[in-house]
């Protein structure tokens, strides 16, 4: 949730995202498949409000989340709600960007949306003020930090480091972005970041959407060193009997 990637590729595209978080938090749930209605998804889950900050659904959309909106805000003792909750709301439709239009931001921390939805990428920001959609271009790669954490300059050192990556063309994997992100070896603003044991990086979630078939996420816990992969079939090609009936997600 505080630095997002998106790679396109031939007839598949990626995405990387890595939590920056307390580690002092209670540790994530593993990345499961969850119905609700009509929608299947699969995500991890925290397990202190209830929500999520990566997802892919059967529709084959992907929402993963970024803390914080253009700039650094200051922030409140206490929010209404979760913004890891709205993406788990969003991640049961199947139009994810009109329902973010239609959700209750007061009093909601500012976040961005980076949303892959009907084969389009999209930037949602909400500001704590006014919301901001904004149409990329699905053919170039961009990597997004998290304004809570990093300022203007250190955000454009780590986007000219991703850039300067993808210009060697190297296969896109889970393991080469990662190792992509173990390459920049700086404590305090580095991809796999620890600034004093009071906020790391605890995970990093990696999907990889083949379009019209499957979607993969790989995740890896830093804190147990433990490793999940899971496999979700587009709606296309799913079969009922690969999800339980009565697992739900809780989004309330």
């Amino acid at each position: 949730m505080c630095t997002v990637v998106f790679i396109p590729g031939n007839k598949k595209c990626f995405f990387g995202s890595l939590r920056d978080e307390s580690p002092s938090r209670p540790k994530a749930m593993m990345p499961e498949i969850y119905i609700n209605g009509e929608t299947a998804f699969l995500a991890p889950t925290d397990p202190v409000a209830g929500g999520t900050w990566i997802g892919v659904t059967d529709v084959g959309n992907v929402i993963v989340l970024l803390n914080g909106g253009f700039e650094n805000h200051e922030k409140k003792q206490h929010y209404k709600k979760s913004r890891g909750l709205i993406v788990a709301e969003l991640l049961a439709t199947e139009i994810p960007v009109i329902e973010w239009n239609l959700c209750d931001m007061q009093d909601v921390e500012p976040f961005t949306l980076i949303v892959w939805s009907d084969n389009n990428l999209i930037q949602l920001v909400w500001d704590g003020v006014e919301r901001h959609r904004m149409l990329l271009d699905t053919k170039l790669p961009y990597l997004w930090s998290s304004t809570t954490l990093y300022n203007l300059h250190i955000r454009a050192k780590r986007e000219e480091l991703f850039q300067n990556w993808i210009v060697m063309d190297p296969p896109v994997s889970k393991l080469s972005l990662f190792n992509f992100f173990k390459s920049y070896k700086d404590a305090e603003n580095g991809f796999i970041m620890n600034r004093n044991e009071i906020t790391k990086t605890l995970s990093f979630s990696f999907i990889e959407l083949n379009h019209n078939n499957d979607a993969v996420m790989s995740y890896y816990d830093f804190s147990t060193y433990t490793y999940c992969n899971k496999s979700l079939l587009l709606k296309s090609e799913m079969k009922d009997c690969l999800i339980p009936a009565n697992l739900k997600f809780n989004t309330n």
